[in-house]
């Protein structure tokens, strides 16, 4: 009699775990955060990134910086005030120069004008400049999108995977009181018992590993958005949501797929930018003239006469010639970096599309096929248990198999949201998140 109630016991402990093995929600794996940022969707987490991330000021100042030397750039260059005292304080002689008697007191101006079109090239390679740095923090801000979907996506798997842990951990003690149930009744070797005791210690040890992960992500979440701290809403219905199918790429033409993107128009910026460089180098190569005009008072005679003069430079030898090759230099490498640019983009392109492609099926897959299959073997293994059709070790391999399954189908759907995020940045597209 006493087999069959431990048998019986052993059932009901087993049964409720198996065939209702589904992960714990997020409420019940992660507790109130005083102070915390409570994130529903990748698009309230991008809104608040792109008002505080450190990570994006710094990008805005970077571009404040260049429009600042558009604001330099059409200046003029200022006259000069010139004064000269002559004729006093004077040694020998008569004595005529001696103290103030005959100071003459000259005061001018000196004017620089600048010739070869050099405050235009100024001005156009600080246009260029500002382009360059426009495109920069349309990168950056498309970057930080793209971080932000990322990193709530590890936090959203990195809690449901916990749930998976925890429940994995729950089944593990509850297989483990069935086994000493068998164990004491006689039906089983006491090796069953110690290794369902095994089983439960690595699910602890899994469990506690995934809180630290969880908690992780959530830190590198916060820091990303610029926040103390953040904490997921229960219901995160976005996570599961990868659509009944994966566009067909549009046009056909890669380069032409990554039109939006901002880098590939910083590289033609970039080019320009080096252009009018070399346009502003050999402008200084053509010297500039002065034009000085002074007062001159003479003391003794009480006489006033006016002074012109002008100041043109000799370029015999330096007239900027290595400004010039170095900014030819510095264009001949911008058309470079372009090119190679492009195609590093291009390729890139390419394969995370294929990769978000194989993310997509694989989720599906889990979804449509594996995990319904991983419940019904764990129901059926439970059952035939209960009956003498399966051993000990078939119902741990079916509970074992329906968690890896749970555990692999969060890792792959966030895999999916990784990939779409990098093709979306790809494309200078918001992320779908954002859009939500």
């Amino acid at each position: 009699m006493l087999p069959k109630l431990t048998l019986a016991a052993a059932c009901v402990l087993l049964w409720p775990t198996l065939a209702q093995a589904q992960p714990q929600t997020q409420a019940q794996t992660q507790s109130v955060v005083p102070g915390a940022l409570l994130l529903t969707s990748p698009a309230q987490a991008i809104g608040q990134a792109l008002q505080s991330s450190p990570v994006l000021r710094g990008a805005g100042f970077s571009r404040d910086a260049t429009y600042a030397d558009r604001l330099q750039a059409p200046l003029r260059p200022n006259p000069e005030l010139n004064t000269s005292f002559e004729s006093f304080g004077g040694m020998g002689g008569n004595g005529d120069s001696r103290g103030l008697r005959s100071l003459e007191t000259t005061i001018g101006l000196s004017q620089r004008i600048e010739l070869g079109g050099k405050r235009a090239a100024r001005i156009g390679l600080a246009d260029r400049g500002a382009e360059v740095a426009g495109f920069e923090f349309t990168a950056a801000q498309l970057d930080l999108a793209r971080d932000v979907t990322v990193a709530m996506a590890a936090a959203e798997a990195a809690t449901r995977s916990l749930a998976v842990e925890r429940d994995r951990l729950r089944l593990a003690g509850e297989t483990l009181r069935a086994a000493r149930l068998r164990v004491d009744a006689g039906r089983d070797p006491l090796l069953q018992a110690e290794r369902a005791e095994v089983t439960r210690a690595t699910a602890e040890i899994a469990m506690e590993r995934a809180e630290r992960e969880a908690e992780i992500a959530r830190g590198e979440l916060a820091v990303l958005i610029g926040v103390p701290a953040v904490q997921l809403a229960a219901r995160q219905p976005w996570f599961d949501d990868i659509g009944p199918a994966v566009p067909a790429p549009v046009p056909a033409d890669p380069l032409q797929r990554l039109g939006a993107n901002p880098d590939l128009a910083r590289f033609e910026a970039a080019i320009a930018q080096q252009r009018a460089n070399v346009t502003l180098q050999r402008s200084t190569a053509v010297p500039d003239v002065t034009l000085n005009g002074d007062v001159r008072h003479a003391r003794d005679s009480r006489e006033t006469s006016f002074v012109a003069g002008v100041s043109i430079p000799l370029p015999f030898s330096d007239r900027n010639q290595g400004g010039i090759a170095r900014a030819n230099a510095e264009l001949l490498r911008a058309e470079t970096e372009a090119q190679r640019g492009r195609a590093a983009l291009v390729a890139e392109l390419l394969a995370t599309e294929r990769r978000l492609v194989l993310a997509w099926r694989a989720a599906q897959s889990l979804r449509r096929d594996a995990l319904p299959a991983a419940e019904r073997a764990a129901r059926s293994a439970s059952a035939g248990f209960g009956e003498g059709k399966f051993s000990f070790l078939e119902v741990l391999d079916a509970q074992k198999a329906l968690s890896d399954t749970q555990a692999q189908l969060v890792e792959t759907t966030q895999e999916f949201h990784t990939r779409r995020a990098a093709l979306e940045r790809l494309r200078g597209e918001q992320p779908s998140g954002a859009r939500r």
